[in-house]
């Protein structure tokens, strides 16, 4: 599966990039702002990606994910400590995970945002927004 990070926080970015590479997975990036992300999505179409919500400025995660779902079908996982922003926006996200997180949960994640990519759009947005709040194990 090709997976997307998109992360402004650079340990956090390459802690995610490494486990999914790890786990078998095809990652791009990790995207440090929208316009690297979206340069990347256009080369590669992934299939999920994992969005901080406040990159270089708060809440352009968002407006990210509504572009990369929308001209790419990519199923979207926030990460952020904003979840009044992740509900608000939920239409676009098929989970939340709440930060800090485990990076080493990253691949079961995916594969569960990957298979709710094939859902239609619809039953996946309305049905299959779940918070994922996991916590550090450091």
């Amino acid at each position: 599966m090709v997976v997307l990070v998109v992360e402004d926080e650079v340990i956090i970015a390459y802690c995610s990039a490494a486990m999914l590479e790890d786990a078998g997975h095809a990652v791009l990036g990790p995207a440090h702002t929208a316009g690297d992300a979206l340069e990347l999505a256009r080369q590669h179409r992934p299939d999920v990606a994992l969005i901080d919500i406040d990159l270089e400025l708060p809440g352009v995660g968002i407006g990210l994910a509504h572009q990369l779902n929308g001209q790419y079908g990519t199923a979207i996982i926030f990460t952020t400590g904003r979840l009044d922003l992740a509900h608000a926006h939920s239409d676009m996200a098929v989970a939340v995970l709440t930060k800090p997180y485990d990076p080493a949960d990253l691949p079961a994640i995916v594969a569960s945002a990957g298979a709710k990519r094939g859902a239609s759009a619809t039953h996946a947005r309305n049905t299959n927004f779940t918070d994922v709040p996991l916590t550090s194990s450091r």
